[in-house]
This record gives structure tokens, C-alpha cells and sequence, in this order.
């Protein structure tokens, strides 16, 4: 018999498996992610997390359809990223 998972903590919001990972950030980044959540939850009146910020932003180069394997350092992802995105604004 397995014992009665607990609804302690936060609520469970993934509908995909999902893995847990530690990632190190720089501390303008950090700054920019608490300064987005903070607009978002004044705009909004919803709160999100640093983790769900950077979910969306990979889920947005995933779906942009940009070939990241190009890529040979962070500077060049910048690059196809941004570079994709003037090409769909135009």
C-alpha cells in the first residue's frame, strides 16, 4: 500500500513530465526576470515565477522554429533569435 500523497507545497501546474534542474544566472538576469514578474504582477494582478518566465521564453524559441544548432555560443543564439524576430515584425 502506498501512502496518500500529501497536498502540502505548491500545487502541481506541469502537464508534460518534467525534470528539476539547477541553472546558474547572471545577476542582471536575475534582475531582469524579479523586474518582469514584479510588471507582470502589477499589470496583471497574477503572480509568476522566475521558472515559469524562462519556461515561456524557451517555449517561444521552440515554437519560433529558428534552428538553434547553428549556434556556437550564447552571443549567437542572441543572434538567430533576434534576427528571426526583426524578419517577422517586417
Amino acid at each position: 500500500m502506498s501512502p496518500a500523497k500529501s497536498n502540502r507545497g505548491r500545487p502541481i501546474v506541469h502537464t508534460e513530465p518534467w525534470a528539476k534542474i539547477t541553472v546558474v544566472l547572471l545577476d542582471r538576469h536575475v534582475a531582469y526576470l524579479d523586474r518582469l514578474a514584479i510588471d507582470i504582477r502589477l499589470k496583471h494582478g497574477k503572480a509568476i515565477s522566475r521558472a515559469e518566465i524562462i519556461r515561456g521564453l524557451i517555449e517561444a524559441a521552440f515554437q519560433s522554429g529558428t534552428d538553434l544548432s547553428q549556434a556556437d555560443s550564447i552571443d549567437s543564439i542572441v543572434e538567430l533569435l533576434t534576427s528571426s524576430k526583426k524578419k517577422v515584425a517586417r
